[in-house]
């Protein structure tokens, strides 16, 4: 019989414990944008969330998936206690994250370059955004974040989130008392970023040592860097590719809207958006938890107990989300004006728009990690750069004509293609024999998933393969980043 139930239960109680840090998340946020707002100004405040933008922009780019690949091929040798093969996955994951790292820093460096020129920002907040992006190679909690799932230690979570949330309450409410200026904030931020960072490596740890017996040694890391499994390059990259550009658009159009229309539209464009996303929290919480679940039911082979799960999780979403848009409706507005402590015309309208599209993605969220395990990356990736690549001229034209408006009608078309798109080949392969299931349309991945299924054993003459950088949290989405 399917284990599909005992995974539900899983499932909902993992949710609960994200949730729960989204919560308390959601009430900080409330707060240090508040006092943030109220100590800088709008306009000031817009700035802000550009520096922060073009920070979390620069580390969505450079981004490999490693947790994803971490519980790709490390799920079969923790359940059966592989440690040597084990520490060499990780190992490799760890060397992701770092060449992600760097990569972030450089592009970072060179958004900073060219967006304070077409901002005409003056020096000062030009300097403050150099400083910012040294920063990014720590906005990603990739491997580390990988452990939490793969060991079902989810309830660590949101005692990171909501630590990191309390410290950014506090410093915006120092700087409001204080009347501080915008460097004291992105110092705030910047913080923040470095405490969720620190928190999220200390659990990853202790966990591997305690839950385990595993200890990290450097050689570990720097001693095997031609190490591979096969497939692993290919699975990476094409999972990489799909977040990343999911993650960045939501960031690149904010700076597009602060460029076109000014920091204080962009502001308004950014909070709106933070709204929206904030109401499918709860919700959105079941992509980090479903795709391990998934993992586990594919390595058994379980692919009826694997589609009925997805599916069932997918027509839930559609009943909550009706219920979300009736939120937005009646409440939108003033939540904005109770965040933010102004009063804008319009703001109930935008909310409402920018939740249909929240809703959408939302109701993504079950599919991907289903197509994910069936072979479908090379799918995703495509049908992902493609949408990408469509909406910024969207973004622009409309923004141009519209303003605000535009900018929240071209965010929904986006939305709406991804889901139509990855329903209809959701609905394909759900049709398929489930003995293929695993092999097709995969492209890189689907020629070696029949090894891949049951994460062999290293293979050190494995042929090497070359590094391709591609292309996001995400991670659950945070409040403002």
């Amino acid at each position: 019989m399917p284990k599909h139930p005992t995974a539900a239960k899983r499932i909902i109680h993992n949710v609960s414990f994200l949730t729960l840090g989204r919560i308390a998340t959601a009430i900080c946020s409330f707060a240090y944008i508040a006092f943030a707002v109220r100590a800088l100004g709008l306009a000031q405040f817009g700035l802000l969330i550009l520096i922060h933008s073009l920070g979390i922009m620069a580390s969505t780019f450079s981004r490999m998936q490693s947790w994803q690949t971490f519980i790709r091929y490390g799920n079969e040798p923790y359940a059966r206690r592989d440690l040597a093969l084990l520490r060499q996955i990780l190992g490799f994951c760890i060397r992701l994250d770092m060449l992600s790292a760097v990569v972030a820093i450089a592009i970072g460096v060179i958004s900073v370059a060219f967006y304070s020129h077409v901002a005409h920002w003056t020096p000062w907040v030009t300097t403050l955004a150099y400083g910012y992006a040294l920063i990014c190679p720590f906005m990603y909690t990739g491997w580390s974040n990988g452990v939490l799932r793969l060991t079902d230690r989810f309830h660590l979570v949101p005692i990171s989130d909501t630590c990191t949330a309390i410290f950014r309450t506090a410093g915006t409410a120092l700087g409001f008392v204080l009347h501080l200026k915008l460097g004291f904030f992105v110092l705030v931020w910047a913080g923040a970023v470095l405490m969720d960072y620190g928190l999220f490596l200390y659990f990853a740890l202790t966990t591997l040592h305690q839950k385990i017996g595993l200890r990290l040694h450097p050689r570990d890391v720097f001693g095997q860097w031609r190490w591979q499994l096969p497939g692993m390059w290919a699975f990476t990259r094409s999972t990489s590719i799909n977040q990343t550009l999911g993650a960045v658009s939501g960031h690149i159009s904010t700076l597009v809207v602060g460029s076109l229309l000014g920091s204080a539209e962009a502001a308004v464009f950014r909070i709106c958006r933070q709204i929206a996303d904030g109401i499918v929290t709860p919700a959105q919480m079941l992509s980090p938890v479903l795709y391990p679940e998934l993992v586990k039911m594919r390595d058994r082979q379980d692919w009826s107990g694997l589609k009925r799960i997805t599916w069932k999780i997918f027509f839930m979403l559609c009943a909550v989300s009706v219920a979300l848009l009736l939120v937005a409706a009646f409440f939108g507005g003033r939540i904005f004006s109770l965040m933010l402590h102004i009063h804008l015309h319009g703001t109930t309208y935008y909310i409402s728009i920018m939740l249909v599209s929240a809703v959408l993605t939302l109701l993504v969220v079950p599919l991907e990690p289903l197509l994910t395990v069936m072979g479908q990356i090379g799918y995703l990736m495509a049908n992902r750069t493609w949408i990408t690549l469509a909406y910024f001229p969207v973004l622009y034209g409309l923004t141009s004509v519209w303003s605000l408006k535009g900018a929240c009608y071209a965010t929904v078309f986006s939305s709406l293609a991804m889901f139509i798109t990855r329903l209809w080949r959701a609905i394909i392969c759900s049709l398929r024999p489930t003995q293929h299931a695993g092999v097709i349309g995969g492209g890189g991945v689907a020629k070696d998933t029949a090894r891949e299924a049951s994460s062999v054993s290293p293979p050190d003459t494995a042929p090497d393969r070359i590094l391709k950088q591609p292309v996001d949290e995400e991670v659950p989405i945070k409040a403002l980043t």
